[in-house]
Formats: structure tokens, sequence, C-alpha cells
């Protein structure tokens, strides 16, 4: 996935958040996902309901998540070591997310029949991040997970 946030980015934005503390370094990882996509089929009058879906698994812990939109990809050569390795078998990946599909359908209670949910296609992506590793004004270690992407971020220790 296309880098939102680049190191410089990273670095501002965590010290807008706090003073009291130091970067000490910043080391990018690639984080794997499974983007599936499915068509939804509804018969009869909900035939207009019909539409595109797609799915995110989590390739390290198999978790699943529906993604709003493809995204923007770039192809970039990467040093193996900043790859995270795919955990999760491809093709049960595929074969589980459907139950995410359903799920959402029936959170959202749009219809009382389950509709169709063919596979379409897949692609493996992965997702950059910055593991920042800082000190406390105690010259305690914690360590930052930035989403190179959203610009999110959270506390991986503390």
């Amino acid at each position: 996935m296309k880098n939102g946030y680049k190191m410089q980015d990273a670095f501002e934005r965590l010290y807008k958040r706090s003073k009291h503390f130091t970067i000490e370094k910043m080391d990018l990882l690639f984080y794997p996902y499974l983007l599936i996509e499915f068509e939804v089929k509804y018969r009869g009058k909900l035939e207009r309901l019909s539409e595109n879906v797609l799915v995110m698994c989590d390739m390290w812990r198999g978790q699943y998540s529906m993604a709003r939109s493809r995204g923007e990809f770039v192809m970039t050569d990467v040093e193996e070591s900043t790859l995270i390795p795919v955990k999760i078998d491809k093709m049960q990946a595929i074969k589980d997310a459907p139950r995410t599909v359903y799920g959402e359908i029936q959170k959202a209670k749009r219809v009382l029949n389950i509709p169709d949910i063919e596979y379409e296609n897949d692609e493996l992506v992965y997702k950059p991040f910055f593991i920042v590793e800082c000190l406390n004004d105690d010259k305690e270690t914690f360590h930052i997970l930035f989403d190179a992407v959203t610009g999110d971020f959270s506390l991986l220790n503390a």
C-alpha cells in the first residue's frame, strides 16, 4: 500500500503529540494482508443491493475486516528482513472470509435473506509501518507502532 506518511512525517506527528520523549530509532517494516474481492448477489426484489465488496485478511494473525476501497498500491523493492512473514494459508483465508461479509450484512440488518457471496479475486499486499523506539524522561525505553498509510499510531509497550 502506498505510504501516506514518510519517516520525517512520523517524527513530526509524534513530537506534536508530546515533548516528553526522544525518538532513538525508527525502522520500516511491511505487514502482509490478503485483499479479497467478493460479489454479493441478492435475488428478486433485492437484486438492486448486489455489489462487490472487499475483505482484508491479516495474514499474520488471521483477523478479517471490510475494506472501504481497494486503496492505492505501489510496487517497490524492499529488503526481505523488513517483510513480516505470512503465517495464514491463503486458501483457508479465502474460504473463511465470507463470514466477515455475512457478519457485516447482519450488523447492517438490511435484509432477512442471506445473499450469495462469490469469490472474485485476491491480491497479497503489504502495508508499511514504522516501529519507533523511544526514551521517556526517565530514560525508559518504549515502542510506538506508526501506520505509514493512515498516520495512526499506538503504544506497543510502556
